[in-house]
């Protein structure tokens, strides 16, 4: 009777770790506020459902935002989501690596999911120039990143 007891407490237990130990962060969560008015943005954010989105808000003049996310699982269902001409997101062979391109003016974006992984590594761009921090976006409260190069676990 004391082992199933244990047994029990132990797999509750590590089912509670588990679930935790794959969660994003909830500082990612949410889609941030991009303003029409605000210098050109980059918004990253995931849903519910560990859907990510990276989106620019570019409508003063003409940017390329450019970048790539790597990851130590594997991306899947990568889809784009009002993409120009001059758009593109290109995946490894190995679907550890999206790089990315959104150029023009208004709003880009796209999305993907992380299978077996825990980290997303960012390196992000604006027109060939480090991407200033203040106008990366992340999650409801749009926080920014330190850098450019930054990680989401």
């Amino acid at each position: 009777m004391r082992k199933i007891a244990c047994l029990v407490v132990l797999t509750c237990f590590l089912v509670t770790l588990s679930g935790t130990a794959f969660a994003w962060s909830d500082r990612s969560a949410g889609r941030p506020y991009q303003s029409f008015l605000a210098p050109p943005s980059l918004a990253i954010w995931h849903e519910r459902n560990d859907e990510f989105h990276v989106k620019s808000a570019n409508l003063r003049g003409q940017h390329v935002f450019s970048g790539e996310i790597r990851t130590d699982g594997r991306f899947y269902d990568i889809n784009e989501k009002s993409m120009g001409n001059g758009d593109f997101i290109k995946l490894d062979r190995n679907r550890k690596s999206i790089r990315f391109r959104l150029t023009g003016r208004g709003f880009d974006e796209f999305s993907f999911k992380v299978r077996k992984g825990d980290t997303l590594k960012f390196d992000l761009k604006r027109d060939g120039r480090d991407l200033p921090n203040q106008q990366i976006l992340i999650g409801k409260k749009g926080w920014h990143p330190r850098d450019n190069r930054f990680t989401l676990k």
